[in-house]
């Protein structure tokens, strides 16, 4: 069985449950406890205390990328004892990373983790750097990085920089990592930005194991895009293996619609959402 719950995501749908900007998601699978992702500011934490949910008992927490929305929730974790969890994190997460704010003019808005490798270890926190393409992290369990490209339509997003030495370089997302659980026939995918591409992630996945993606779930980028790639998308996923897209975050407002609008098997995520199957 596959038990997602949303501990924090942009908007929530649960009026005793905070919204926290980012993506937090609780996955029980395969008689493990894993946190994907912390969002901003640890409402996780809180909206699982309220949930019952008590991630002192996790087996592990899984950063996709060192992107402060998903990242610095962890800090409240930490600082509330939650020191014992290992997190796996690529070593390439920790780089200075920017958007560059055009609307403000030549402007770079600081976007990286708030966490680093020493903060970790002051407080005695296990973890792991990763640098391969492919961890196990338990029994069907895999963590996922170095995402190829094959969709012509899924271009890297021209905002979003790394810092390296005094310039400013497109972030090719090489720190991004997904979560993929294999349940037998076919596969579940889960990610915190995506910002690889769904269809790119998707087609990788399915070459990487050899099966199917039945579902994905978590964020999409698709609002740094305009309409005609969320077009091309949702023609995508129509002719896809797909049987559940539950997204939220990065996607958008105007991709969310067109999802709801044009896939049957399209759930939005929010704080709160909760999936089983």
């Amino acid at each position: 069985m596959l038990k997602i719950t949303a501990l924090a995501e942009n908007i929530s749908e649960n009026e005793l449950l905070s919204a926290d900007f980012g993506l937090s998601l609780y996955i029980e699978f395969g008689g493990k406890k894993i946190l994907l992702d912390t969002a901003s500011t640890g409402k996780c934490l809180e909206n699982a205390e309220k949930l019952g949910i008590n991630l002192h008992s996790l087996d592990a927490i899984v950063l996709s990328h060192g992107h402060f929305d998903h990242t610095d929730g962890a800090v409240s974790l930490i600082e509330n004892g939650i020191t014992d969890t290992p997190v796996y994190i690529s070593r390439y997460a920790f780089s200075e990373r920017y958007w560059h704010r055009t609307d403000d003019g030549e402007f770079y808005f600081p976007t990286m983790a708030g966490i680093s490798p020493a903060y970790l270890q002051r407080k005695h926190v296990p973890f792991r750097a990763l640098c391969t393409d492919s961890y196990e992290l338990g029994e069907n369990i895999y963590i996922l990085s170095n995402i190829s490209r094959s969709c012509e339509f899924e271009a890297v997003c021209p905002d979003d920089f790394v810092k390296v030495g005094n310039d400013y370089v497109i972030d090719d997302y090489r720190d991004e990592c997904v979560l993929v659980l294999d349940m037998g026939g076919g596969l579940a995918v889960l990610t915190g930005c995506g910002h690889h591409g769904i269809i790119n992630i998707i087609r990788h996945v399915e070459k990487v194991f050899n099966k199917p993606v039945w579902v994905f779930v978590g964020g999409t980028h698709l609002v740094a895009f305009g309409a005609e790639r969320t077009e091309l998308t949702v023609k995508a996923l129509k002719e896809s293996n797909l049987k559940l897209l539950c997204a939220g975050h990065c996607t958008g407002p105007d991709a969310m619609k067109a999802f709801a609008e044009k896939l049957p098997f399209f759930k939005p995520l929010h704080t709160g959402t909760i999936i089983e199957l």
